[in-house]
């Protein structure tokens, strides 16, 4: 992409260490959290877009954590070492879309004072990809005086904790305010369906558009996703397929994946509609590839996806 003002995008999150065990019993030791996210806008933009992460990581995981955004080109200067023990996140998938989590690890949320720091940023992607990573609070305060984009993943805020430190699903009592807090809110199909009471996906995103934002997006894993959003006084709305069915599939990362490609894709310019479309495209093809190694090759293995939506 040919940038005249390089975007400023700013990624709110918790960087993890990820073990994952999947259906057919292959096992992988990555990254995880927030990295998926903020290596996917690092391949896609590469280099043209400044990148800033704002988290507080673990001083047990602190070294590694920042070597790896460093080597993406990424701006640590909003990541802030705690003494807790870092989030180590064990995956146990059932299926292509279930799956079992525990959570070894919780540092604190990030504070009002290190969010400020990213204040001048003309977007900012809130993945809550601990449930833990940002008090609603906090994140209030700093959207009323924000004159950027919010995106807000609602990921693990839907998860509570079981004593042994298994995820279970919950309803956050409060969950009506966060979706208020952003200008794009993205969900799975399991988030869609506990927040709405059961209601079908696109129904839903269409209903929730009431508490404020501009669009709902709603991933289905692999039968795609659906959006709504508001465009003047109309609701439009799109369902896109996923293009293909990966055999074997490795899903974890996959709505990360498709968070940063959206975002990625209305920074470059490009309509609301080939944003999802691209996102979805996106995020199925590296669920082809296991998380990581994929994600590095993205431009690459998404090219013929990203001619056709955008201008390269």
């Amino acid at each position: 992409m040919r940038h005249a003002h390089l975007p400023s995008v700013a990624i709110l999150g918790t960087l993890t260490r990820d073990t994952t065990v999947y259906a057919d019993g292959s096992r992988s030791e990555n990254l995880g959290g927030l990295f998926y996210s903020v290596t996917t806008f690092a391949h896609l933009f590469a280099g043209e877009a400044r990148l800033r992460v704002v988290a507080n990581v673990g001083a047990d995981f602190d070294a590694t954590a920042r070597a790896a955004l460093e080597s993406l080109g990424v701006d640590t200067a909003l990541v802030r070492t705690v003494p807790q023990p870092n989030n180590h996140v064990f995956l146990t998938y059932r299926d292509l879309d279930t799956r079992d989590e525990v959570l070894r690890g919780l540092v604190p949320p990030v504070t009002g004072d290190l969010l400020a720091g990213a204040r001048d940023a003309t977007f900012l992607l809130v993945n809550l990809t601990s449930g833990r990573d940002v008090e609603l609070t906090t994140l209030q305060e700093f959207r009323r005086t924000f004159a950027g984009v919010v995106q807000l993943d609602v990921h693990s805020l839907t998860l509570g904790f079981e004593p042994d430190g298994h995820r279970v699903l919950r309803l956050p009592p409060d969950w009506e305010a966060w979706l208020g807090c952003a200008d794009w809110v993205q969900m799975n199909a399991t988030e869609a369906g506990l927040l709405g009471g059961g209601e079908a996906p696109a129904a839903f995103a269409r209903r929730a558009l009431a508490l404020g934002p501009r669009g709902i997006l709603v991933t289905l894993g692999s039968r795609g996703s659906v959006a709504a959003w508001r465009a003047g006084d109309a609701i439009e709305e799109i369902s896109v397929p996923a293009p293909f069915e990966p055999h074997p599939a490795y899903p974890t990362g996959c709505g990360d994946v498709y968070g940063a490609t959206f975002a990625y894709a209305l920074l470059s310019g490009a309509p609301v509609r080939m944003a999802v479309e691209l996102a979805t495209a996106v995020a199925t093809t590296k669920a082809a590839y296991e998380p990581q190694a994929a994600l590095a090759r993205i431009r690459t293995l998404a090219a013929s996806h990203l001619a056709r939506c955008l201008t390269t």
